[in-house]
């Protein structure tokens, strides 16, 4: 064998590794929201602290709630029963921070906190609250991350990228905030549409057993970071591809009305491990249910196995998620009243998952 064959056998492999794999493309046939949730508790959080909304919601394994309140500005952790434990200010460990703004918080571990701010600041706490890694600004502009370990994952802003590049990354810091690598990731099917858009915010990522998965609006199924041979795609059945990007050209008005005359993947939420749940908007009215409800307060919901443990399924939900884990979804409920007659805390709803059946 020459040598430039042999170089070649080498080298293929190595160049390929990187690049996305087939697919299977399963259908997720829609069932009714109660074959998939079933209602579990409702928990009522300390009143001693005023939630202006919980705009992000994070569980840990033991059932501890971590609050996001982008109006009251703050960052506040409750018990598995609502009692609350302690806060998490931003501005402590990055004095002088300007317009702090937290749009998401996850758990990172048993032992830290993660707070992202609006503007780009970033701030690990020790449970505790003490100040373990802080920056006003990544080196790479992001608005999602999610958590595996002692590792932080964060997606890149597509617009922002691929300026320099044809490929998007997710950066992974450590506790303290140390880069310690990153790797290349899809570009969103629609630029134009993507840029400078969101759907939840800090949702379109999230972290699972077998890496992150991580989507676009637009995005028919979540992108796992790492595909392999197994990997599938699941195909809600009220899901209708967009058939074009937004023209950089359009007035604001006309991408607005484009934006909103096709379905947009809103963020995916990790049920457990190996479970992965999508949010969409803007579902055609034909799968909307007859009971009058706004059908604007309604949403798109799937389901499937990383793992193909179960059959994909998809739902239309008068809940809107806010988060997801270790086998449950929580959603936003009425602020409760108060005996004095005043208005509390948000309600937080929660649904235990059933897995469908072969």
């Amino acid at each position: 064998m020459s040598w430039i064959r042999l170089l070649l056998l080498v080298v293929l492999p190595v160049g390929c590794a990187t690049s996305p794999q087939q697919s299977r493309i399963l259908d997720s046939p829609v069932v009714s929201f109660d074959e998939l949730f079933a209602p579990a508790d409702t928990i009522r959080l300390d009143p001693s602290i005023i939630i202006g909304r919980i705009s992000f919601l994070d569980v840990n394994q033991s059932g501890s709630f971590l609050v996001t309140d982008d109006i009251g500005r703050s960052v506040n952790q409750f018990s598995s029963s609502g009692e609350y434990v302690r806060d998490y200010p931003v501005p402590e460990c990055l004095p002088d921070i300007e317009n702090f703004h937290p749009i998401s918080s996850r758990f990172l571990g048993q032992d830290h906190v993660v707070v992202m701010t609006l503007l780009g600041a970033v701030v690990v706490f020790g449970t505790d609250g003490r100040c373990v890694g802080a920056t006003r600004r990544l080196s790479e502009s992001s608005i999602g991350f999610c958590t595996s370990d002692d590792s932080v994952f964060f997606l890149g802003i597509p617009s922002i990228m691929s300026r320099t590049s044809d490929q998007n990354a997710i950066i992974v810091y450590s506790p303290e905030l140390r880069k310690l690598r990153e790797f290349s990731v899809e570009l969103p099917e629609y630029p134009v549409l993507n840029m400078g858009r969101g759907g939840l915010r800090g949702r379109n990522i999230d972290c699972f057993n077998d890496g992150p998965f991580y989507t676009y609006l637009g995005s028919m199924d979540a992108i796992p970071a790492h595909p392999n041979e197994n990997t599938s795609k699941q195909r809600p059945e009220f899901y209708e591809k967009r058939p074009r990007d937004l023209s950089p050209e359009m007035s604001r008005e006309q991408k607005r009305t484009e934006w909103d005359s096709y379905i947009s993947t809103y963020g995916i939420f990790a049920l457990d491990g190996n479970t992965r749940m999508l949010i969409y908007r803007n579902i055609d009215d034909q799968w909307q249910p007859k009971e009058s409800v706004d059908p604007h307060m309604r949403v798109g919901v799937s389901i499937a196995s990383n793992t193909e443990q179960f059959p994909s399924r998809s739902t239309i939900s008068s809940i809107l998620p806010i988060a997801a884990g270790y086998g449950y979804i929580y959603g936003r409920g009425d602020p409760e009243m108060l005996p004095d007659g005043d208005v509390g805390n948000p309600a937080v709803l929660r649904y235990r998952f059933i897995p469908p059946i072969q």
